[in-house]
């Protein structure tokens, strides 16, 4: 009887760690491996020579010393997709941007694009709302459904 117990503590805290990706809480949408700084070390010492390539090429086209190149380097592999929105955010706010979604609709608007990439971003908000909401709650269901086909029994009520 602990077994489905167990699953279901399991399954919730799956369910947390990843739904806090819909919450858009930076630090807690990370992988296991990217708080601990695995990929980056990694990286470094199975692939010396393509780690140190791509270091030095930043050093050069950005112009920043080796330690800062090894430190962005180190942000891309630990992440991505955060690398990504971050390098993204500062460049709209280095442009006067208070927001990247409001930089990436400024910039479209300027090329006469902006009702289109606007209709986008507002289709794909609603999709990942829906998304997020359909799997809340399937986790509740399920929860339920586990809690209501092994129900609590004291022990020593037998």
């Amino acid at each position: 009887m602990r077994a489905p117990t167990t699953i279901a503590i399991f399954c919730f805290v799956s369910f947390v760690g990843y739904s806090m990706a819909f919450v858009g809480s930076k630090s807690s949408s990370t992988r296991i491996g990217s708080r601990l700084h695995i990929l980056p070390s990694l990286q470094k010492f199975t692939d010396k020579g393509e780690y140190n390539k791509v270091v030095e090429g930043l050093m050069l086209t950005q112009g920043i010393s080796r330690e800062q190149a090894e430190k962005e380097y180190d942000a891309y592999l630990d992440n991505p997709t955060n690398y990504a929105l971050e390098k993204g955010e500062a460049y709209y706010k280095s442009l006067g941007y208070k927001t990247l979604m409001e930089g990436v609709i400024g910039e479209a608007e300027k090329e006469g694009r902006g009702e289109e990439v606007r209709a986008r971003i507002e289709k794909f908000q609603k999709e990942s709302k829906m998304k997020g909401l359909a799997t809340i709650s399937v986790a509740i269901a399920f929860f339920f459904y586990l809690r209501i086909t092994n129900p609590y029994v004291p022990p020593g009520s037998f």
